[in-house]
């Protein structure tokens, strides 16, 4: 079927150069994921408690519902973006190439999960930042999470040429 990707000849040539050059681009992608969520985990929305404080250094919006969800989508972010990273280093070392596929495969999904959840730390971020601007904060919220549907049409498409 022209415009259809055959995935059943993974020993092909052809399909381990797209394969390799899909790595790439996900690696990057993983690579970053994982560098802005470390940055937003310890930049931390709302700040710290100064010296004068009654917990000194802990997040100031420690007791927000939104800065708890921040906290908590961020870290899978994080983890699931760090978890790729690593199976993109360990994916030449396979010396087959259907599981060379695989493990590319579970790559792609950790890094889409890691997309997902950051956007939610971004959103509960956000929000537990402009929580006082009831207006601003659900705005955000819904321009942020405007992400989801988007993301389901285009792998919709995207499956479509399977």
């Amino acid at each position: 079927m022209k415009g259809k990707v055959d995935m059943a000849n993974s020993d092909s040539e052809e399909y381990q150069k797209r394969l390799e050059n899909a790595a790439t681009a996900h690696l990057v992608a993983a690579t970053l994921i994982t560098t802005v969520t470390f940055a937003a985990g310890i930049t931390i929305p709302g700040g710290f408690v100064g010296n004068d404080g009654t917990h000194p250094g802990s997040a100031i919006l420690r007791s927000s519902a939104a800065f708890v969800a921040f906290v908590i989508f961020n870290t899978t972010s994080l983890v699931f973006s760090s978890s790729a990273v690593l199976i993109h280093l360990l994916v030449p070392l396979l010396p087959k190439p259907e599981s060379r596929a695989n493990f590319s495969m579970v790559a792609w999904l950790f890094i889409l999960v890691a997309m997902v959840t950051m956007v939610g730390a971004f959103v509960t971020g956000s929000y537990a930042v402009l929580a006082h601007s009831a207006g601003l904060a659900i705005a955000s919220c819904v321009i942020g999470l405007s992400f989801i549907p988007i993301l389901f049409l285009i792998v919709v498409k995207f499956y479509s040429y399977f």
